[in-house]
């Protein structure tokens, strides 16, 4: 329903007979007599989407609970009702990469891709909210049954649509209020119930001997933290113990890992970077007992930590399984300072991050023939990939198919894949199927991948949940002269760096002592900040000092005068 972001009008208070009128009829149609409004002040709207139109319930904070199609009276929780009331609809469980990758991008659920067994209540036509398998209680995606869950004991080999989405999180709802809240963290407790109950069938005398061993392991077991300031030298058991920390801490608090990575970038970018506070020197696959970092990662992939593809030395890490109990149960802790100063993508540069500045990944997902490209390249099933994925997945591809032109090895020989894949969007072709390879992966890139962006803020955190398509973004400042001759500096594009436009007209008023107003910008529909006064620098020194780099800034002044020939 809001695959686009609907348009808004004002809120206005409900009346305290209406709100309880709402209420009511909430507890009628989800069948759950203990739920209640987050708040005592209840606000409402109507809004108009791309093919509907209704009315939009908030509570006192501005955070939609509850909306509803015009001529219909059946309410809509949403995802950060469920978010308070758990119990409130039924749920049907799924993978987290249906959800990040179909369910956000506006797909249904399908029954292939849910999880049994399923509740008893989530027959045809029923509210049901969607969540992943690792936080089971997290309600990610609101939607309405399809088929008769109950009566399926498997899914292998079904097909239909199982839940119809209405509504996921960060969709064009969420835009439009811009709710700026997580969800929470709450993981699958299975594994902890059975401990507790497992701990209730021990003896007294058991439970007491098991406390006492935990107190003296407690006791002996020195702090990570103070281990790598204290020791000097260490042995090879050592740097194995911190090269292996630093390995699960990759894995499971690292952000800014995104899977396939090269072996190279995965050590160089993320395990060297996620050590405690001690000497590189000291600490480094070289001085453990691996050696070298192809058998440091083929040690783990025997242990089912990690999925490797590649041969020799030359491995890309395609996939991790966050199940094994080793990750599950792994406590983070402090990073040193003294790590790599390496970008952890293509286009982060040195500078901006020494120097606090956000910094973008490019990435590709491809499409039609790429996929089979990739295929016979055995790059993995990743969703997004890097350009030097890209050209080693070419030339995996050149080498298991033999296509180097033996008499210049620097040129390649196209098969009918790589020579439609090249010549795709040529309305004339070229005939000749010899091409030198530094010309392949440009056009192959162009033709046949879809460009996508990530952003890192200054402290390696993701900026989005998930790549954006496109080109990262650039903020517009425009020095211009109105009507009355008054000089205004306008401001636009910034709110998809998460800056808040309010907070933004504030600081500004400060800085370039002048009057501030909040519009909306007709170039991209989103929210502007004029300022009186010619405060283009300014403005920008302030962007730095946020973290964007003036690369992604567009400065423009109006009121510089064409020099005259």
């Amino acid at each position: 329903m809001f695959k686009k972001e609907p348009h808004i009008k004002a809120l206005s208070n409900l009346k305290n007979s209406e709100r309880k009128k709402l209420l009511q009829t909430c507890i009628k149609q989800t069948n759950n007599e203990e739920y209640t409004f987050p708040t005592s002040i209840i606000k409402q709207t109507n809004f108009g989407g791309q093919k509907s139109v209704g009315t939009v319930y908030t509570d006192e904070n501005n955070i939609p609970i509850l909306f509803k199609e015009k001529h219909c009276e059946q309410l809509y929780p949403t995802v950060y009702s469920c978010w308070k009331n758990p119990s409130l609809l039924p749920i049907v469980l799924t993978h987290g990469f249906v959800i990040e990758e179909h369910l956000f991008n506006g797909a249904n659920l399908m029954i292939s891709g849910s999880i049994p067994p399923f509740d008893s209540r989530c027959n045809v036509g029923t509210l049901c909210g969607v969540a992943g398998k690792q936080s089971p209680k997290v309600v990610l995606a609101i939607g309405v049954v399809e088929l008769d869950l109950p009566s399926y004991d498997r899914v292998i080999g079904e097909t239909g649509v199982a839940v119809k989405v209405i509504h996921h999180f960060n969709d064009g709802l969420f835009k439009a209020f811009k709710v700026k809240l997580e969800p929470p963290v709450v993981l699958n407790t299975e594994s902890e119930d059975e401990n507790i109950n497992s701990k209730q069938t021990e003896t007294p005398e058991q439970v007491k001997s098991a406390d006492k061993s935990q107190e003296s392991i407690k006791k002996t077991a020195p702090d990570l933290e103070e281990v790598a300031e204290v020791l000097d030298h260490l042995t090879v058991s050592d740097v194995d113990y911190f090269i292996t920390r630093a390995l699960y801490y990759s894995l499971t608090q690292d952000k800014g890992l995104i899977l396939p990575i090269s072996a190279s970038k995965f050590i160089s970018n993320h395990i060297m970077r996620n050590l405690p506070p001690i000497d590189h020197n000291e600490v480094n696959v070289k001085k453990s007992s691996w050696k070298k970092s192809a058998k440091f990662l083929k040690h783990f992939e025997k242990e089912g930590i990690l999925k490797l593809k590649g041969k020799g030395d030359d491995l890309t890490i395609v996939g991790k399984n966050t199940d094994k109990d080793e990750l599950k149960n792994f406590v983070p802790y402090k990073l040193g300072c003294s790590s790599p100063s390496k970008g952890s993508g293509e286009n982060a540069t040195s500078k901006d991050r020494t120097s606090g500045m956000m910094h973008s990944l490019t990435l590709y997902k491809p499409f039609s023939l790429a996929k089979d490209l990739l295929r016979e390249a055995k790059l993995g099933c990743d969703t997004y990939y890097t350009s030097q994925d890209v050209r080693n997945a070419v030339s995996e591809y050149i080498s298991v198919k033999n296509l180097a032109d033996k008499k210049d090895k620097r040129k390649v020989v196209m098969d009918d894949l790589l020579f439609n894949m090249v010549n795709k969007k040529k309305k004339t072709p070229d005939t000749t199927r010899i091409i030198a390879r530094s010309e392949i992966l440009q056009p192959l890139l162009s033709n046949n991948f879809t460009e996508f962006y990530q952003i890192f803020r200054n402290d390696d955190t993701l900026l989005f949940r998930v790549p954006m398509k496109g080109c990262p973004p650039r903020i517009k400042i425009v020095t211009e002269m109105k009507i009355g001759r008054k000089v205004i500096t306008k401001v636009s594009n910034f709110e998809v760096f998460h800056i808040d436009p309010e907070l933004l007209a504030a600081d500004l008023r400060k800085i370039c002592s002048g009057s501030t107003t909040i519009g909306e910008s007709q170039t991209f529909k989103s929210a502007e900040v004029q300022v009186q006064g010619p405060h283009g620098q300014f403005i920008i020194d302030y962007l730095n000092k946020s973290g964007i780099p003036s690369k992604w800034i567009d400065f423009e002044n109006k009121l510089k005068k064409k020099k005259s020939k």
